[in-house]
């Protein structure tokens, strides 16, 4: 990073470090973490190598290493797989059928059912499939969605998929972490603790947990050290415009036009 000022110290992410968690990432949203370590450090996440690797261990599970599509929560479900992530829900894929239909869209009908009247969505809205999972941490509900968005400065309730953007996600993962209080069960090593905050259950947790042991010798190698905060860009230089020549100057400028420059 250049022209960056040193705040803090913490653990310091590199590029290969994070090419090594991540390996099959968009390299901008890669970039996007090099560049903006600060806002980890805002929230405490790289202050020790346990909290960014329950982080990271986190994250991974949930887009499935930042590589699912658009980093959005995908509903294109069929009966089967619903009725298996949703045991309690349906007995079965034809109590899936049954209750949704088969024609184009039903999975719409059923995310507006199954995450509708909770996370702050609106019974009998389309709010369960609008706020659906987005970003690093795939933020589900208009409440994560309204929270996010206040903490990082951008409205995502009114703009949903800019919780995808990449250059955003730093900043989204690490409001996610500081809204689910992440750190006091992390620094005692609640790590099923942590699942449980961020997605509500232990859904995952035995990926979660893979990827956690993969992860923390990765992170032992980082640096410590200060963390910088990149100069905010220039203001624009301010446009001035050239003040119009006076009746003279415009007078002289005719008879050399007339007469020629003889200076």
């Amino acid at each position: 990073m250049t022209n960056a000022s040193p705040v803090k110290a913490g653990v310091r992410l590199s590029a290969p470090i994070l090419r090594t968690i991540f390996p099959k990432a968009d390299l901008t949203i890669l970039y996007a973490f090099l560049e903006r370590q600060h806002v980890l450090s805002a929230a405490g996440v790289n202050q020790t190598r346990q909290r960014l690797a329950y982080f990271f261990a986190n994250i991974h599970h949930e887009t499935g290493g930042l590589t699912i599509a658009n980093l959005t929560e995908s509903i294109n479900y069929s009966a089967e797989r619903m009725a298996a992530v949703w045991p309690n829900r349906f007995a079965n894929a034809a109590a899936v059928r049954a209750n949704y239909g088969t024609a184009p869209g039903w999975q719409l009908k059923a995310f507006d059912d199954i995450y509708g009247g909770r996370m702050g969505n609106r019974p009998g809205t389309s709010d369960g499939s609008t706020y659906i999972g987005r970003g690093g941490p795939q933020i589900t509900g208009r409440d994560g969605y309204a929270e996010i968005g206040k903490r990082i400065g951008h409205d995502l309730m009114s703009a949903p998929a800019l919780a995808t953007y990449h250059h955003l996600q730093p900043d989204i993962c690490a409001a996610f972490w500081d809204w689910k209080g992440m750190n006091k069960l992390a620094d005692p090593g609640n790590f099923t603790g942590c699942v449980k905050a961020w997605n509500g259950g232990t859904n995952g947790l035995a990926d979660r947990q893979k990827q956690l042991a993969r992860i923390q010798p990765l992170l032992a190698q980082a640096e410590w050290g200060p963390i910088a905060v990149p100069d905010p860009p220039p203001e624009p230089a301010p446009v001035i415009e050239a003040s119009p020549p006076s009746i003279w100057a415009a007078f002289f400028m005719v008879l050399k036009n007339l007469f020629g420059d003889k200076s």
